[in-house]
C-alpha cells in the first residue's frame, strides 16, 4: 500500500527540523505534501526550496488562504485531493520536531492492521490526553499539577510551564536512551473524545467516502475527532508505540517562543544524529525573568492592537 504524508505548512524555524526527520523516511513515504496554509513569505519561500532541493520527494498544494477564518476552516479542503485507494496518508503537524525512527512505520502498520477504526493517532510528547497518561505512568514528575484527559485541560494544553516540563523530561530520557518507556503507556479513547491532531493517519478509501469532503467550512478537528466517530460509530485510537515530539499549542507558543530556544537546540541536534547538549538552566532563567517582567508592555500592545483595529 501506497504511504502518503503532508503537513499543514508552516513555520520554517519547525519545518526545519521536521525536513530533516521527513527526508530519513523516504524509504517508506513515497511523498510528502506541503499544504500551504500560510502568507508569511519568508515561510513560503522556505517550502518552495524544500521542493526545489527534493522535486521527488516534496510536493506543495495551494489552496486560497484566508487569515480571517479559524486556522481549522483553511486546512478542510485540502483533504479532498488526498483520498485515493490503496493509500495510507499520514498528516504531521508542522511542528513535530521529533519522530522516533519507526514511529512513521508503526503508526502506518497500525492503520493498515486495523480498518475499524477512523483514525489512527501518534502517541504525542505535549498533547493534552497523552501528557496525562504519561503523567499517570510516571514518565513527567516535574509536573505536579494533575494533567486531566481532556483536549484543552487548563494544565496539559494551555500551560506553557507545563509544555516545558514535558519536552525536558522526554529529552532527558532520550539524552539517555530511555525514550522507549515512552511508548509502554495505554492512552484510552472515548468514541467521539476531542483528540489534537498533531499526527494522525486515515484511509483514502475511507476519506472518500465522507460526504463533507467537497465542503470548504469544517474545522477539521472537532469535525475527525469527535462529530464523525459518533455518526459513523468508528473510534480513534492512539497508536502508543509510534512516538512523535508535538513542540507548542498556540497558547503555549508566545512563552516557549521567547523562552525556551533551548528546547529546539536540543531537538536540531537530535533530528540530526549528534549528541544532545545538556543546556544550562540560567538562560532561561534569564528570558523567563524577561518575559515576566514584559507582561504589562505585552498587554497594553494588544490592548493597543485591538483598538486599532
Amino acid at each position: 500500500m501506497r504511504v502518503v504524508s503532508v503537513t499543514p505548512a508552516g513555520r520554517r524555524r519547525y519545518m526545519e527540523l521536521l525536513v530533516t526527520h521527513l527526508l530519513r523516511q523516504r524509504p517508506l513515504i513515497a511523498e510528502h505534501h506541503w499544504w500551504l496554509n500560510t502568507d508569511v513569505p519568508a515561510d513560503i519561500a522556505f517550502v518552495h526550496e524544500t521542493c526545489r532541493q527534493h522535486p521527488d520527494f516534496f510536493r506543495v498544494c495551494e489552496k486560497p488562504f484566508d487569515a480571517s477564518k479559524p486556522h481549522g476552516d483553511n486546512i478542510w479542503k485540502f483533504f479532498r485531493d488526498f483520498a485515493q485507494p490503496d493509500t495510507v496518508y499520514v498528516r504531521f503537524d508542522d511542528d513535530i520536531v521529533w519522530m522516533a525512527p519507526d514511529a512513521v512505520e508503526r503508526i502506518v502498520q497500525a492503520r493498515i492492521d486495523d480498518r475499524e477504526s477512523l483514525l489512527v493517532l501518534g502517541n504525542i510528547v505535549n498533547n493534552s490526553i497523552c501528557t496525562a497518561a504519561h503523567q499517570r505512568a510516571g514518565l513527567i514528575p516535574s509536573v505536579t499539577q494533575t494533567v486531566n484527559s481532556e483536549c484543552s485541560d487548563e494544565v496539559g494544553w494551555k500551560n506553557p510551564i507545563t509544555a516545558r516540563k514535558v519536552h525536558q523530561a522526554f529529552l532527558s530520557d532520550l539524552t539517555l536512551g530511555q525514550q522507549q518507556r515512552w511508548t509502554e503507556v495505554e492512552i484510552p479513547l472515548g468514541l467521539g473524545q476531542r483528540f489534537s491532531i498533531n499526527v494522525i493517519s486515515w484511509l483514502g478509501e475511507t476519506m472518500a467516502q465522507i460526504p463533507e469532503l467537497p465542503d470548504d467550512e469544517i474545522d477539521e478537528e472537532p469535525f475527525l475527532t469527535q462529530e464523525l466517530p459518533q455518526r459513523l460509530n468508528r473510534p480513534n485510537t492512539v497508536c502508543s508505540e509510534a512516538l512523535f515530539a508535538h513542540f507548542a499549542f498556540w497558547p503555549q507558543r508566545p512563552y516557549l517562543d521567547w523562552t525556551s530556544s533551548d528546547l529546539l537546540e536540543q531537538y536540531r541536534a537530535a533530528a540530526q544524529l549528534q549528541p544532545i547538549p545538556t543546556i544550562s538552566n540560567l538562560g532561561y532563567m534569564g528570558r523567563d525573568l524577561t518575559w515576566r517582567l514584559s507582561k504589562p508592555a505585552r498587554k497594553l500592545h494588544r490592548s493597543l492592537a485591538k483598538r486599532m483595529a
